[in-house]
Protein backbone atom coordinates (compact mmCIF):
# COMPACT_ATOMS: atom_id res chain seq x y z
CA UNK A 1 0.00 0.00 0.00
CA UNK A 2 1.60 3.33 -0.96
CA UNK A 3 1.73 6.22 1.79
CA UNK A 4 -1.09 7.76 0.37
CA UNK A 5 -3.24 4.88 0.94
CA UNK A 6 -2.33 4.63 4.58
CA UNK A 7 -2.89 7.92 5.21
CA UNK A 8 -6.77 7.69 4.35
CA UNK A 9 -7.02 4.37 5.31
CA UNK A 10 -5.42 5.60 8.89
CA UNK A 11 -7.83 9.18 9.13
CA UNK A 12 -9.75 9.17 12.26
CA UNK A 13 -12.93 10.14 9.94
CA UNK A 14 -12.30 7.17 7.17
CA UNK A 15 -15.55 5.46 7.83
CA UNK A 16 -15.40 1.24 7.21
CA UNK A 17 -18.66 0.63 4.46
CA UNK A 18 -19.19 -3.15 4.35
CA UNK A 19 -18.77 -5.22 2.32
CA UNK A 20 -16.51 -3.38 0.26
CA UNK A 21 -14.16 -2.49 2.92
CA UNK A 22 -14.64 -5.81 5.32
CA UNK A 23 -10.58 -6.07 5.46
CA UNK A 24 -10.32 -3.05 7.35
CA UNK A 25 -12.88 -3.60 10.28
CA UNK A 26 -12.09 -5.36 13.34
CA UNK A 27 -14.84 -6.97 15.55
CA UNK A 28 -14.40 -5.06 18.93
CA UNK A 29 -17.63 -6.84 20.74
CA UNK A 30 -14.94 -9.17 22.93
CA UNK A 31 -13.34 -5.28 23.89
CA UNK A 32 -16.57 -3.80 24.46
CA UNK A 33 -18.28 -6.45 26.78
CA UNK A 34 -21.92 -6.08 24.31
CA UNK A 35 -23.21 -6.88 21.16
CA UNK A 36 -24.85 -3.58 20.45
CA UNK A 37 -25.12 -4.16 16.78
CA UNK A 38 -26.87 -7.64 17.47
CA UNK A 39 -29.37 -6.13 20.32
CA UNK A 40 -30.75 -3.42 17.67
CA UNK A 41 -30.71 -6.08 14.82
CA UNK A 42 -32.60 -8.24 16.73
CA UNK A 43 -34.84 -5.83 17.43
CA UNK A 44 -35.88 -4.88 14.47
CA UNK A 45 -35.64 -8.64 13.01
CA UNK A 46 -38.21 -9.40 15.96
CA UNK A 47 -40.29 -7.16 15.48
CA UNK A 48 -41.71 -7.34 11.87
CA UNK A 49 -44.98 -6.11 11.86
CA UNK A 50 -44.14 -3.21 14.49
CA UNK A 51 -41.68 -0.92 13.77
CA UNK A 52 -39.09 -0.16 15.81
CA UNK A 53 -37.83 3.64 17.12
CA UNK A 54 -33.90 2.81 18.60
CA UNK A 55 -31.19 5.92 19.71
CA UNK A 56 -27.83 4.81 20.09
CA UNK A 57 -25.87 6.91 22.39
CA UNK A 58 -22.19 6.65 22.86
CA UNK A 59 -19.02 9.38 23.32
CA UNK A 60 -17.61 10.74 20.44
CA UNK A 61 -15.16 8.80 18.57
CA UNK A 62 -16.16 5.00 20.14
CA UNK A 63 -17.13 3.77 16.97
CA UNK A 64 -21.07 4.19 16.42
CA UNK A 65 -21.03 5.11 12.96
CA UNK A 66 -18.61 2.36 12.29
CA UNK A 67 -21.26 0.11 14.15
CA UNK A 68 -24.16 1.92 12.18
CA UNK A 69 -22.54 0.75 8.74
CA UNK A 70 -22.09 -2.79 9.97
CA UNK A 71 -25.66 -2.95 11.20
CA UNK A 72 -26.86 -1.81 7.49
CA UNK A 73 -24.39 -4.48 5.87
CA UNK A 74 -26.09 -7.23 8.11
CA UNK A 75 -29.94 -5.85 7.92
CA UNK A 76 -29.66 -6.05 4.17
CA UNK A 77 -27.81 -9.37 4.32
CA UNK A 78 -31.14 -10.60 6.28
CA UNK A 79 -33.68 -9.20 3.59
CA UNK A 80 -34.30 -5.69 4.56
CA UNK A 81 -33.99 -2.38 2.51
CA UNK A 82 -31.69 -0.03 4.67
CA UNK A 83 -31.52 3.76 4.14
CA UNK A 84 -28.36 5.46 5.75
CA UNK A 85 -28.19 9.04 6.20
CA UNK A 86 -25.22 11.12 7.70
CA UNK A 87 -27.12 14.31 8.53
CA UNK A 88 -23.70 16.54 7.90
CA UNK A 89 -23.45 15.46 4.30
CA UNK A 90 -26.77 17.11 3.79
CA UNK A 91 -27.38 20.04 5.90
CA UNK A 92 -25.28 22.54 8.39
CA UNK A 93 -25.65 20.94 11.61
CA UNK A 94 -24.98 23.99 13.89
CA UNK A 95 -28.32 25.04 13.55
CA UNK A 96 -30.24 21.54 12.04
CA UNK A 97 -34.07 21.61 13.32
CA UNK A 98 -36.54 19.18 13.28
CA UNK A 99 -37.87 20.41 9.54
CA UNK A 100 -34.99 20.38 8.11
CA UNK A 101 -34.34 16.54 9.27
CA UNK A 102 -37.67 15.54 8.04
CA UNK A 103 -36.96 16.71 4.64
CA UNK A 104 -33.82 14.86 4.24
CA UNK A 105 -35.60 12.14 5.00
CA UNK A 106 -38.04 12.83 2.87
CA UNK A 107 -35.56 13.13 0.02
CA UNK A 108 -33.41 10.08 1.01
CA UNK A 109 -36.56 7.48 0.56
CA UNK A 110 -37.94 9.15 -2.45
CA UNK A 111 -34.53 9.04 -3.97
CA UNK A 112 -34.63 4.78 -2.97
CA UNK A 113 -38.12 4.42 -5.05
CA UNK A 114 -37.74 6.79 -7.93
CA UNK A 115 -33.98 5.10 -8.28
CA UNK A 116 -36.50 1.83 -9.27
CA UNK A 117 -38.45 3.77 -11.83
CA UNK A 118 -41.23 3.50 -9.72
CA UNK A 119 -44.65 5.29 -10.11
CA UNK A 120 -45.09 6.85 -7.07
CA UNK A 121 -49.18 8.39 -6.53
CA UNK A 122 -48.83 10.62 -3.12
CA UNK A 123 -51.63 12.74 -1.57
CA UNK A 124 -50.10 14.61 1.15
CA UNK A 125 -46.40 15.02 0.33
CA UNK A 126 -47.35 17.17 -2.88
CA UNK A 127 -49.14 19.84 -0.77
CA UNK A 128 -46.58 20.17 1.91
CA UNK A 129 -43.73 20.69 -0.74
CA UNK A 130 -46.28 23.39 -2.77
CA UNK A 131 -46.47 24.95 0.53
CA UNK A 132 -42.79 25.23 1.49
CA UNK A 133 -42.10 26.06 -2.69
CA UNK A 134 -45.15 29.29 -1.75
CA UNK A 135 -43.89 30.75 1.39
CA UNK A 136 -39.79 30.75 0.11
CA UNK A 137 -40.94 31.67 -3.33
CA UNK A 138 -39.12 29.12 -5.07
CA UNK A 139 -40.25 29.09 -8.98
CA UNK A 140 -41.73 25.81 -10.44
CA UNK A 141 -39.10 24.82 -12.83
CA UNK A 142 -40.11 22.37 -16.00
CA UNK A 143 -36.76 20.61 -15.27
CA UNK A 144 -37.65 20.01 -11.97
CA UNK A 145 -40.91 17.66 -11.95
CA UNK A 146 -40.68 14.83 -9.42
CA UNK A 147 -41.30 15.14 -5.24
CA UNK A 148 -37.58 14.01 -4.75
CA UNK A 149 -36.00 17.05 -6.96
CA UNK A 150 -38.52 19.63 -5.61
CA UNK A 151 -37.33 18.35 -2.71
CA UNK A 152 -33.92 18.67 -3.31
CA UNK A 153 -34.15 22.28 -4.50
CA UNK A 154 -36.34 23.10 -1.41
CA UNK A 155 -32.95 21.32 0.83
CA UNK A 156 -30.31 23.60 -1.35
CA UNK A 157 -32.22 26.60 -1.05
CA UNK A 158 -32.30 26.31 2.75
CA UNK A 159 -28.28 25.49 2.95
CA UNK A 160 -27.72 28.91 0.97
CA UNK A 161 -29.87 30.98 2.95
CA UNK A 162 -30.19 31.36 7.34
CA UNK A 163 -33.28 33.40 6.98
CA UNK A 164 -34.86 30.86 5.07
CA UNK A 165 -33.80 28.42 7.69
CA UNK A 166 -34.99 30.81 10.76
CA UNK A 167 -38.24 31.05 8.92
CA UNK A 168 -39.01 27.09 7.96
CA UNK A 169 -38.21 26.76 12.14
CA UNK A 170 -41.13 29.78 12.67
CA UNK A 171 -43.29 27.99 10.38
CA UNK A 172 -42.49 24.79 11.68
CA UNK A 173 -43.92 25.83 14.78
CA UNK A 174 -47.12 27.17 13.33
CA UNK A 175 -48.52 25.40 10.02
CA UNK A 176 -45.89 22.99 8.93
CA UNK A 177 -45.68 20.55 11.61
CA UNK A 178 -49.17 18.73 10.62
CA UNK A 179 -48.63 18.77 7.00
CA UNK A 180 -44.95 17.35 7.05
CA UNK A 181 -45.81 14.81 9.56
CA UNK A 182 -48.74 13.38 7.59
CA UNK A 183 -46.67 13.16 4.39
CA UNK A 184 -43.78 11.21 6.00
CA UNK A 185 -46.60 8.70 7.78
CA UNK A 186 -47.48 8.64 3.47
CA UNK A 187 -44.33 8.37 2.11
CA UNK A 188 -42.93 5.84 4.62
CA UNK A 189 -46.39 3.71 4.46
CA UNK A 190 -46.26 3.46 0.91
CA UNK A 191 -41.92 2.61 0.56
CA UNK A 192 -42.42 0.41 3.41
CA UNK A 193 -44.95 -1.83 1.32
CA UNK A 194 -43.25 -1.57 -2.05
CA UNK A 195 -39.90 -2.99 -0.54
CA UNK A 196 -42.23 -6.11 0.96
CA UNK A 197 -44.11 -6.22 -2.50
CA UNK A 198 -40.47 -7.06 -4.04
CA UNK A 199 -39.90 -10.06 -1.18
CA UNK A 200 -37.61 -7.82 1.61
CA UNK A 201 -38.85 -7.53 5.08
CA UNK A 202 -39.29 -3.73 5.28
CA UNK A 203 -37.44 -0.05 5.40
CA UNK A 204 -35.13 0.86 8.21
CA UNK A 205 -33.57 4.26 8.14
CA UNK A 206 -30.46 5.04 10.08
CA UNK A 207 -29.76 8.31 10.57
CA UNK A 208 -26.50 9.34 11.88
CA UNK A 209 -23.83 12.55 13.40
CA UNK A 210 -27.04 14.17 15.30
CA UNK A 211 -24.65 13.19 17.95
CA UNK A 212 -23.17 16.40 17.03
CA UNK A 213 -26.20 18.51 18.12
CA UNK A 214 -26.36 20.99 20.58
CA UNK A 215 -28.37 20.13 23.77
CA UNK A 216 -31.14 22.83 22.60
CA UNK A 217 -31.22 21.20 19.16
CA UNK A 218 -31.76 17.48 20.84
CA UNK A 219 -33.70 18.93 23.14
CA UNK A 220 -37.04 19.65 20.16
CA UNK A 221 -35.69 16.91 17.94
CA UNK A 222 -35.82 14.34 20.45
CA UNK A 223 -37.93 15.52 23.34
CA UNK A 224 -40.46 17.52 22.27
CA UNK A 225 -40.24 16.51 18.81
CA UNK A 226 -39.76 12.33 19.73
CA UNK A 227 -43.52 11.66 19.60
CA UNK A 228 -43.24 12.20 15.63
CA UNK A 229 -40.29 10.26 15.03
CA UNK A 230 -42.14 7.60 16.55
CA UNK A 231 -44.74 8.20 13.74
CA UNK A 232 -42.64 6.62 10.79
CA UNK A 233 -44.19 3.86 9.36
CA UNK A 234 -40.97 2.05 8.93
CA UNK A 235 -37.71 0.94 11.59
CA UNK A 236 -35.45 3.95 12.68
CA UNK A 237 -32.31 4.52 14.34
CA UNK A 238 -31.00 8.08 15.54
CA UNK A 239 -27.31 8.72 16.99
CA UNK A 240 -27.58 11.04 20.08
CA UNK A 241 -24.88 12.83 22.17
CA UNK A 242 -24.23 10.97 25.61
CA UNK A 243 -24.88 14.38 27.01
CA UNK A 244 -28.23 14.56 25.56
CA UNK A 245 -29.26 11.42 26.46
CA UNK A 246 -28.35 12.01 30.53
CA UNK A 247 -30.25 15.81 29.76
CA UNK A 248 -33.82 13.23 28.25
CA UNK A 249 -33.27 10.40 30.44
CA UNK A 250 -36.18 11.14 32.41
CA UNK A 251 -38.19 11.68 29.36
CA UNK A 252 -37.10 8.96 27.56
CA UNK A 253 -37.81 6.52 30.51
CA UNK A 254 -41.19 7.89 30.38
CA UNK A 255 -41.66 7.33 26.83
CA UNK A 256 -40.20 3.48 26.88
CA UNK A 257 -37.14 4.38 24.53
CA UNK A 258 -34.14 4.35 26.63
CA UNK A 259 -31.32 4.91 24.25
CA UNK A 260 -28.58 1.76 24.02
CA UNK A 261 -24.93 3.04 24.80
CA UNK A 262 -22.14 1.80 22.51
CA UNK A 263 -19.55 1.31 25.51
CA UNK A 264 -16.23 2.31 24.92
CA UNK A 265 -12.89 -0.16 24.80
CA UNK A 266 -11.68 -1.86 28.02
CA UNK A 267 -8.57 -1.86 27.65
CA UNK A 268 -7.66 -1.66 30.92
CA UNK A 269 -8.78 -2.49 34.74
CA UNK A 270 -9.73 0.27 37.39
CA UNK A 271 -5.93 -0.96 38.77
CA UNK A 272 -4.29 -0.21 34.95
CA UNK A 273 -3.86 -4.17 34.29
CA UNK A 274 -3.92 -4.06 30.73
CA UNK A 275 -6.69 -6.76 29.18
CA UNK A 276 -4.45 -8.91 26.84
CA UNK A 277 -7.61 -10.09 24.74
CA UNK A 278 -8.77 -6.00 24.29
CA UNK A 279 -4.70 -4.73 23.43
CA UNK A 280 -4.77 -7.31 20.38
CA UNK A 281 -7.47 -5.98 19.40
CA UNK A 282 -6.27 -2.30 18.93
CA UNK A 283 -3.20 -4.29 17.43
CA UNK A 284 -5.67 -5.56 14.57
CA UNK A 285 -6.99 -2.50 14.22
CA UNK A 286 -3.91 -0.65 13.38
CA UNK A 287 -2.94 -3.36 11.28
CA UNK A 288 -5.87 -3.35 9.47
CA UNK A 289 -5.31 -0.32 8.40
CA UNK A 290 -1.68 -1.02 7.63
CA UNK A 291 -1.84 -4.01 6.30
CA UNK A 292 -5.36 -4.81 4.67
CA UNK A 293 -4.93 -7.39 1.90
CA UNK A 294 -3.58 -9.59 4.73
CA UNK A 295 -5.13 -12.13 7.10
CA UNK A 296 -5.58 -11.52 10.78
CA UNK A 297 -4.43 -14.30 11.43
CA UNK A 298 -0.77 -13.39 9.75
CA UNK A 299 -1.05 -9.73 10.54
CA UNK A 300 1.53 -10.02 13.67
CA UNK A 301 3.93 -12.11 11.78
CA UNK A 302 4.77 -9.16 10.16
CA UNK A 303 4.44 -6.34 12.40
CA UNK A 304 8.53 -5.40 11.85
CA UNK A 305 6.84 -4.36 8.53
CA UNK A 306 4.57 -1.75 10.33
CA UNK A 307 6.40 -0.95 13.44
CA UNK A 308 9.97 -1.58 14.36
CA UNK A 309 9.12 -3.87 17.43
CA UNK A 310 6.02 -5.51 18.59
CA UNK A 311 6.01 -3.22 21.81
CA UNK A 312 5.93 0.47 19.44
CA UNK A 313 2.77 -0.74 18.53
CA UNK A 314 1.62 -2.05 21.93
CA UNK A 315 3.00 1.67 23.28
CA UNK A 316 0.35 3.01 20.28
CA UNK A 317 -2.36 1.38 21.36
CA UNK A 318 -1.91 1.75 25.18
CA UNK A 319 -1.47 5.69 25.25
CA UNK A 320 -4.88 5.81 23.16
CA UNK A 321 -6.62 4.63 26.10
CA UNK A 322 -8.80 2.29 23.58
CA UNK A 323 -9.94 5.97 22.14
CA UNK A 324 -10.44 4.82 18.20
CA UNK A 325 -10.01 8.40 16.86
CA UNK A 326 -7.68 9.06 18.94
CA UNK A 327 -5.82 5.90 18.43
CA UNK A 328 -5.90 6.68 14.50
CA UNK A 329 -5.02 10.26 14.42
CA UNK A 330 -1.77 8.97 16.63
CA UNK A 331 -1.41 6.64 13.84
CA UNK A 332 -1.49 9.03 11.08
CA UNK A 333 0.52 11.17 12.91
CA UNK A 334 3.61 8.67 12.71
CA UNK A 335 3.19 8.17 9.04
CA UNK A 336 3.33 11.86 8.03
CA UNK A 337 6.72 11.64 9.81
CA UNK A 338 7.69 9.11 8.24
CA UNK A 339 7.36 5.93 6.72
CA UNK A 340 7.00 2.34 7.97
CA UNK A 341 8.35 0.47 10.02
CA UNK A 342 7.45 3.11 12.56
CA UNK A 343 10.36 3.55 15.18
CA UNK A 344 9.85 4.06 18.83
CA UNK A 345 11.32 7.29 18.75
CA UNK A 346 9.24 8.96 16.05
CA UNK A 347 6.44 7.27 18.05
CA UNK A 348 7.65 9.19 21.30
CA UNK A 349 7.84 12.60 19.78
CA UNK A 350 4.40 12.54 18.08
CA UNK A 351 2.54 11.81 21.75
CA UNK A 352 5.12 14.33 23.26
CA UNK A 353 4.24 16.56 20.81
CA UNK A 354 0.19 16.18 21.22
CA UNK A 355 0.61 16.06 25.36
CA UNK A 356 1.75 19.24 25.02
CA UNK A 357 -0.96 20.42 22.50
CA UNK A 358 -3.24 19.21 24.94
CA UNK A 359 -1.28 20.25 28.25
CA UNK A 360 -1.46 23.84 27.03
CA UNK A 361 -5.35 24.01 26.21
CA UNK A 362 -5.88 23.17 30.04
CA UNK A 363 -7.22 25.99 32.10
CA UNK A 364 -7.61 26.53 35.93
CA UNK A 365 -11.26 25.49 35.75
CA UNK A 366 -10.55 22.43 33.92
CA UNK A 367 -7.63 21.09 36.31
CA UNK A 368 -10.56 21.78 39.29
CA UNK A 369 -12.94 19.74 36.96
CA UNK A 370 -10.20 17.11 36.34
CA UNK A 371 -9.86 16.62 40.06
CA UNK A 372 -13.89 16.37 40.43
CA UNK A 373 -14.49 14.07 38.14
CA UNK A 374 -11.24 11.18 39.11
CA UNK A 375 -12.09 11.67 42.80
CA UNK A 376 -16.21 11.63 43.05
CA UNK A 377 -18.47 9.08 42.27
CA UNK A 378 -18.82 8.24 38.83
CA UNK A 379 -21.25 10.78 36.78
CA UNK A 380 -21.96 12.44 33.42
CA UNK A 381 -21.72 15.65 33.42
CA UNK A 382 -21.71 18.47 30.87
CA UNK A 383 -18.13 19.10 32.37
CA UNK A 384 -17.10 15.41 32.31
CA UNK A 385 -18.11 14.65 28.85
CA UNK A 386 -16.44 18.01 27.48
CA UNK A 387 -13.03 16.71 28.96
CA UNK A 388 -13.91 13.25 27.55
CA UNK A 389 -14.04 15.08 23.80
CA UNK A 390 -11.01 17.23 24.48
CA UNK A 391 -8.95 13.70 25.12
CA UNK A 392 -8.06 15.52 28.77
CA UNK A 393 -10.79 12.52 30.63
CA UNK A 394 -11.55 9.01 29.55
CA UNK A 395 -14.34 6.84 30.77
CA UNK A 396 -14.09 3.19 31.08
CA UNK A 397 -16.84 0.90 32.05
CA UNK A 398 -16.54 -2.75 33.54
CA UNK A 399 -19.26 -5.16 35.41
CA UNK A 400 -18.62 -3.04 38.66
CA UNK A 401 -19.62 -0.27 36.94
CA UNK A 402 -18.06 2.83 34.92
CA UNK A 403 -15.28 5.15 36.11
CA UNK A 404 -13.07 7.69 34.70
CA UNK A 405 -9.21 7.62 34.15
CA UNK A 406 -6.99 10.78 33.01
CA UNK A 407 -3.30 10.93 32.00
CA UNK A 408 -2.99 14.43 33.24
CA UNK A 409 -4.79 13.89 36.77
CA UNK A 410 -2.77 15.45 39.46
CA UNK A 411 -2.80 14.61 43.44
CA UNK A 412 -3.97 18.63 43.69
CA UNK A 413 -6.02 20.44 41.50
CA UNK A 414 -4.30 23.69 41.90
CA UNK A 415 -0.88 22.23 40.13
Amino acid sequence: MSNPEFLQACNPSFSICLPKEANYYIDLTAARGENVVKRMRRAIALSSNKHTYQLLSGQIGSGKSTELLRLKFELEQQGFVVIYCAVDQYLQIHDLGLAELWLVILKLILQQLESKGDSISLTYLPNAIAEIEKWMRIIPSVNISTSGQRLQRILQTLQDNDQNRRQLHRQLETRLTNLLIVAIEEVTGVAGDRVKQTGKKGLVILVDNLDRLSIEQSDLIFGRGGKYLRQFQCHTIYTLSLLASVHLSEQFQLKGTVPILLPNLQLCDRHDVVNPESLNLLRQVVLARMLPNIVSELRLEQVTDCFDHLETLDRLCLASHGHLPYLLSLLQGCLQSQDPPISLDTLNQVLENDRITRLSTISDRDRQALHKCLTSDYALTSEAINLCRRLLLFSHHDHQGDWFSSPFATKNPDE
